[in-house]
């Protein structure tokens, strides 16, 4: 991830949301972190602000995550998207990469596996 680069951050859980957010703003380089609590915030600051990498949970409380995702890869199709969440189903990963994610990390495994996706550059 470049120095000052926007990252939309999409998390409805406040501790996690907080957390992740903190944690983000720790090991990345100048960041501009923008953080969303819904499928419709996360629609309206992608559209404002075109972050060049989003974070996603897929389970959101006003909407599908997969929509969300849809809406967001159709409006921004450089951006790095990464989908996280507690399912692993064969089934549901192939759902995330189809709506247009380019990678599905289990949220017990984001700390270890989500740093190195930004060592190189978007996509």
């Amino acid at each position: 991830m470049n120095a000052g680069s926007v990252f939309l951050l999409v998390e409805p859980s406040p501790i996690l949301r907080s957390r992740l957010q903190g944690w983000l703003e720790n090991v990345l380089i100048d960041p501009r972190i923008l953080v969303a609590a819904n499928g419709l915030e996360a629609l309206r600051l992608a559209a404002q602000e075109q972050p060049a990498d989003i974070l996603i949970e897929m389970n959101l409380p006003d909407m599908s995550g997969f929509e969300v995702l849809q809406q967001i890869r159709q409006c921004l199709p450089a951006a790095r998207i990464i989908a996280t969440g507690w399912y692993e189903s064969r089934f549901f990963l192939e759902r995330v990469r189809s709506a247009g994610a380019d990678r599905f990390i289990p949220k017990h495994k984001l700390h270890s596996e989500l740093l190195p996706l930004f060592e190189g550059p978007p996509g």
